[in-house]
């Protein structure tokens, strides 16, 4: 049996790695949108593994006869900056005079 404060512990991990698995594929719905494949396979590949972490803790406190007390999750982030542009503009640029 897990003590309260294990359990509570473990539970809390639980929603943490299935909203981190929730926001993985809301990236990976924004890289559908924009037509980069790759990166949507990638970030689908890292939902699932986030998903296999919350259950190998679910299955953990089940098998010591503990609750597994799942609670709300809050919407992922769903629209990033432009993939194309990057996130800051460089500083030390000079323009060059015509040769």
């Amino acid at each position: 049996m897990l003590s309260s404060k294990l359990q509570d512990a473990f539970n809390k991990q639980i929603n943490a790695e299935l909203h981190s698995s929730y926001l993985y594929l809301s990236m990976a719905a924004y890289f559908e949108a924009k037509d980069l494949k790759g990166m949507a396979h990638w970030m689908t590949i890292q939902a699932g593994e986030e998903k296999a972490h919350a259950t190998r803790f679910y299955d953990f406190i089940n098998d010591r006869s503990g609750r597994v007390l799942l609670t709300q999750i809050d919407a992922p982030k769903t629209e990033w900056k432009s993939p194309w542009k990057p996130s800051r503009t460089p500083t030390n640029t000079r323009s060059r005079s015509p040769a």
